[in-house]
């Protein structure tokens, strides 16, 4: 699964870990804001670690990832876990959206005669 995004509030971000000498991960939490608010942990890897350098606990934005999920065994005997991951690709600062002071708002238009709304 790719091309997901979710807006929220950048909680936390953690340190970069270096996992072995060929991966590396970033997590960073946010929290959605919505009737019951989402408490989500991204994981950036490799090269997209410094994603998150420009952005502060507390910013609004939105992250692109791609659900990831893998099973895990001990041993054999052992039981299948499952595992879930939200990889992030891009995070962007969400603005608040407003119209310039001197733009009119969009009002809609009547048509000028009955003939004027006829579909043939």
């Amino acid at each position: 699964m790719s091309n997901l995004s979710v807006e929220g509030k950048v909680k936390r971000i953690h340190d970069e870990q270096v996992i072995s000498d060929r991966f590396k991960k970033r997590e960073f939490v946010i929290e959605t804001e919505e009737q019951y608010p989402q408490v989500l942990m991204f994981q950036l890897v490799q090269d997209k670690t410094n994603l998150i350098d420009q952005f502060s606990t507390g910013d609004k934005v939105e992250v692109f990832f791609n659900l990831r999920g893998r099973e895990w065994q001990k041993d054999p005997s052992a039981e299948i876990r499952v595992f879930n991951t939200l990889d992030a690709w891009r995070i962007q600062k969400v603005e608040a959206m407003q119209a310039p002071a001197d733009m009119p708002s969009a009002e809609p238009v009547a048509p000028a005669s009955p003939e004027d709304d006829l579909p043939f």
